[in-house]
């Protein structure tokens, strides 16, 4: 447990015990079910009022780089009057990084805990804003190499890639979702539970918010363009595959009427038994005739 204090007060607790959850619970006077809450993780994110103090649920995206994909993991708000109380499940870098500027800056903790509750939540969630953004960057960056090889004939390559990039985007999308109802709950209730001042805080939380929900937008936009491209490109590669099958399968069809007819068991047979050098005719005319059809097909453009 961390604790942090000035004219508000911030306790953090990464990974809480059963012991830390109930020193909070006499000490505050917290209801059963929210340290019930606060021993694991949450469902979904929100935003709820119990008395006097507030509980929010956050959830936000972890770049996975071993399974290729985000998760979701939690930070768990509880302000009680004057003091600000903070859960993770895990070490959240966005939430470490506030606490190693606060024991490294002393104006830096000064402007987080010399106001309300409502400027310090403001750091910590903006803090973790920032944190989504730089997770998109790889899948920036991603998305740059897909453009970089569209149109290189490495169609097959790319599908995966795009395919990897597209589940990525679609689970990083459905944990920032959910942060919707937080920033329009706070910009809705917060300058009545911490004042008018507050507004300034949540409005700029939800511009912020938005620029990360439109960032992602614009990434599923492109990458769903890419895919579409990349697919009409391997349709074009299989088709042409599959036309020069064709033409080669109407090459050998009239050839091998020709020499079926050769074959033909009657009394009167052309070339066949009248020369010793029947073999070869027959040969050479099968050849003459291929390649006078190759370069018909070629000057079509069929092969």
């Amino acid at each position: 447990m961390i604790i942090k204090k000035g004219k508000v007060n911030w306790i953090n607790l990464v990974k809480p015990n059963n012991k830390e959850l109930e020193a909070l619970r006499k000490e505050f006077n917290i209801h059963p079910i929210i340290i019930e809450e606060l021993s694991q993780p949450s469902a979904r994110s929100k935003v709820e009022i119990y008395g006097d103090y507030m509980f929010i649920v956050y959830q936000l995206p972890v770049y996975d780089s071993m399974e290729k994909v985000s998760r979701k993991n939690e930070v768990d708000f509880l302000i009680i009057k004057n003091t600000v109380i903070t859960v993770t499940y895990d070490t959240l870098e966005p939430i470490q990084m506030i606490e190693d500027k606060i024991e490294e800056n002393e104006n830096y903790k000064d402007r987080l805990l010399s106001g309300d509750s409502s400027r310090l939540i403001y750091y910590l969630m903006e803090s973790c804003l920032l944190f989504s953004l730089r997770q998109l960057r790889h899948i920036d960056e991603k998305i740059e190499d897909i453009r970089n090889n569209l149109f290189q004939n490495k169609e097959r390559e790319l599908l995966e890639k795009i395919s990897y990039v597209k589940r990525d985007l679609l689970s990083y999308h459905l944990i920032t979702k959910s942060q919707t109802s937080i920033f329009n709950s706070l910009n809705k209730i917060g300058p009545d539970y911490f004042g008018d001042g507050s507004k300034v805080y949540f409005s700029d939380l939800e511009g912020d918010f938005l620029k990360v929900m439109q960032s992602c937008e614009n990434y599923k936009e492109t990458i769903e363009s890419f895919e579409q491209t990349n697919t009409q490109m391997l349709t074009i590669g299989m088709t042409k595959i599959m036309q020069r099958f064709s033409v080669l399968a109407f090459m050998t069809f009239p050839l091998m009427v020709l020499l079926a007819l050769f074959t033909i068991d009657t009394n009167s047979r052309p070339i066949v038994g009248k020369t010793p050098y029947d073999f070869w005719i027959l040969a050479g005319i099968t050849v003459v005739l291929l390649l006078i059809m190759t370069a018909i097909f070629k000057k079509k453009n069929w092969l």
